[in-house]
């Protein structure tokens, strides 16, 4: 699906460091506030400790808090049949502004629908047509991104063979599926890359997990886990073979030192901050915002300096990584200079790029 009227995000988006947890705090008035009462509250679709957007979003806020001097509180909702209750409650707590990412589009907009004088932003993504004047959305695009990890992969692939863990078949996992593929085939054209879809499964690390070992025992020994929680089984299965995966999202680098060769950033921490930032200036608009790699908020977690992969790492491997990554910056250069067009599977799936890569758009 393609997403209309996106605007792009002006500005270098500013980048943060991952934080702790959420604490609590007061509620205020519906439209936004500029003084120190203003407050949030987060509604997750799922618990803390995904190690992916989730911890992102979390880590937004408390930034939000540390630099904006805010209050907020998260509130979970693990279940889609519970996320229009939980929506509904937390409006009748009055916060200036409710952030949801990942949520169930259909309950997200009918309360938003139902309380136009509620704000409400979304940090990473929601597939819908329109929005309501009282939502923004982040459409934060990660095809560019993931070509630079599909690049490393199959850069240091001893195998030829590389694998993807993906949490659906749909257009927005697409987007990451497709760009790490045409990475992995830029650096390796004889290399073959295979995904395994979860038909949904995001909060199961066993589901991940036993996808990862199909995928490694077939001879993969680099794998892309985009799955949310599911993913850290992809993580836990590298480690259990002795073989390597990329991460996603957060940086998971240290999750599996010496495992993860680099995290593909989705900076959810930076788009949180931004919606609760401008509400607090009242300066909020509604609408789609689209960012990417050239507004900061995606990335390699390498782009923060890690250097997890480098440190612990076994030699033939880290040995490649000098190559790789002065590899990676030309080609960043390139994609940034409009020299370099990536397979965008959500909003330009019909591309000559995608259509190279087998993607019927």
């Amino acid at each position: 699906m393609s997403r209309p009227r996106l605007a792009r995000a002006t500005g270098a988006l500013a980048l943060v460091a991952m934080l702790s947890l959420a604490g609590c705090g007061g509620s205020q008035g519906a439209s936004g506030s500029s003084d120190d009462s203003f407050t949030y509250a987060l509604v997750t679709p799922g618990a803390a400790g995904d190690g992916g957007f989730i911890d992102s979003a979390i880590a937004g806020t408390k930034r939000a808090e540390k630099e904006l001097g805010v209050t907020g509180r998260v509130v979970e909702a693990e279940s889609v049949s519970q996320q229009e209750s939980v929506l509904r409650s937390t409006v009748a707590t009055h916060p200036d502004i409710i952030l949801a990412p990942g949520l169930d589009p259909d309950s997200l907009l009918a309360v938003a629908t139902e309380n136009p004088d509620q704000l409400f932003g979304v940090p990473s993504d929601i597939l819908t047509e329109d929005l309501p004047d009282n939502v923004q959305a982040f459409s934060i695009d990660m095809h560019e991104a993931s070509f630079l990890g599909g690049y490393i992969a199959g850069s240091m692939t001893e195998t030829h063979k590389v694998g993807a863990v993906l949490g659906i078949d749909n257009p927005g996992l697409n987007q990451f599926y497709y760009g790490f593929k045409q990475g992995v085939l830029e650096a390796c054209p004889e290399c073959t890359v295979t995904p395994s879809y979860l038909n949904g499964e995001f909060s199961d690390p066993a589901v991940g997990q036993e996808a990862a070992l199909s995928l490694y025992q077939g001879g993969a020994d680099i794998i892309y886990g985009v799955a949310g929680l599911s993913g850290q089984g992809v993580l836990t299965a590298a480690k259990q073979q002795g073989a390597y995966a990329i991460g996603v999202d957060s940086d998971q680098d240290a999750d599996a030192p010496g495992t993860v060769i680099t995290s593909v950033m989705k900076r959810v921490d930076t788009s949180t901050f931004n919606l609760i930032e401008s509400a607090k200036k009242d300066e909020f608009t509604s609408g789609f915002v689209a960012a990417g790699m050239a507004d900061g908020v995606s990335g390699l977690s390498w782009d923060d300096g890690s250097t997890v992969f480098a440190d612990e790492g076994p030699e033939a491997m880290t040995a490649k990584l000098p190559e790789t990554e002065k590899d990676v910056d030309a080609l960043r250069k390139k994609i940034l200079d409009g020299d370099l067009e990536v397979c965008d599977a959500l909003n330009d799936p019909s591309s000559a790029a995608c259509s190279n890569l087998g993607l019927a758009g």
